[in-house]
């Protein structure tokens, strides 16, 4: 049998307990619960480490809706699947893998204790299986996004303390946003279209290092320190950001035609959303702290 990819080994093992926890630990790959968890850390938790969490996610993203395109490999069929969210795309490199390794071993390189580090593997461990309990992925799928996540974690890791002159200029930072992503959508793979959201993606960007660098210079935002604030903060930063994706889903359905440039809006609207109007609200709320005036950027 061919191990990579062949999952007939997966239909013995399925129960509806197993099928519940899989569909549960597949959902922390997809983009609805990312968004909101990466939001949630930067508001209660730490901003410095999320936002390096959200340009590790949107860098992971874009590489591997490029790198499913260059490949073409199809999913495993579709008398295997349970999972029915994946729709047309293509199987390798697996994304849940890639994100897996990521966002969590990310995370735990950052925090650096011995219980997260158990943690945030089994959780890893848990997405990757889940794909190939699903059915959305073959074994070669998840082996090669978990590689690319890996690869991706050693290189952030030599880069992230360097002071490039991008990173220093506002409007340099930008413009290497819009030079990445306009390079990467005009050499996408011939014959395939890039998916919807890696505009978004470009401008969710853009919007949180624009709304990032404008809050260091007037607020100075600091995490609540409390767990009861932080809770409280969470829950306020919660409904802020449901009530905005209403307000975007009906300027999508009834004001503005699906476009490119409305694509980069949206996510330009909700990365400045994530990064200043959020935190500005909770310091007036006095659930988090800013720093002195004297301290912040000027």
């Amino acid at each position: 049998m061919d191990l990579l990819h062949n999952l007939d080994w997966v239909l013995p093992l399925r129960t509806p307990a197993l099928t519940t926890l899989a569909f549960g630990l597949s959902w922390l790959g997809y983009s609805t619960f990312i968004m909101f968890f990466m939001a949630l850390g930067y508001w209660a938790w730490d901003k410095a480490i999320f936002f390096r969490v959200m340009l590790l996610i949107v860098f992971s993203a874009l590489l591997n809706s490029y790198m499913k395109d260059v490949f073409q490999d199809p999913r495993p069929p579709l008398s295997m699947r349970l999972d029915d969210l994946v729709g047309a795309s293509y199987g390798l490199p697996s994304g849940h893998a890639q994100l897996a390794i990521v966002i969590w071993m990310w995370l735990a390189y950052e925090l650096r204790r011995s219980w997260i580090w158990i943690l945030c593997s089994l959780i890893t461990l848990g997405v990757i299986l889940s794909r190939l309990y699903l059915g959305a992925h073959d074994l070669e799928d998840v082996l090669a996004g978990a590689a690319l996540g890996a690869l991706t974690l050693v290189a952030f890791k030599q880069i992230k303390d360097r002071q490039w002159f991008w990173q220093t200029h506002l409007s340099w930072s930008l413009a290497a946003v819009a030079l990445v992503s306009a390079a990467a959508l005009l050499s996408w793979p011939a014959g395939s279209m890039p998916p919807d959201y890696i505009p978004i993606l470009a401008g969710w960007t853009a919007g949180g290092i624009l709304g990032l660098h404008y809050e260091k210079r007037v607020l100075g935002f600091a995490a609540p320190p409390t767990w009861w604030r932080k809770l409280l903060a969470a829950a306020v930063g919660t409904l802020a950001f449901i009530a905005l994706q209403k307000f975007l889903k009906l300027l999508d359905a009834s004001v503005l035609p699906p476009s490119l440039a409305w694509a980069v809006a949206k996510g330009l609207i909700i990365g400045f959303f994530i990064a200043m109007p959020v935190p500005w609200l909770l310091v007036k709320l006095r659930l988090a702290s800013r720093r002195p005036v004297a301290d912040r950027l000027v």
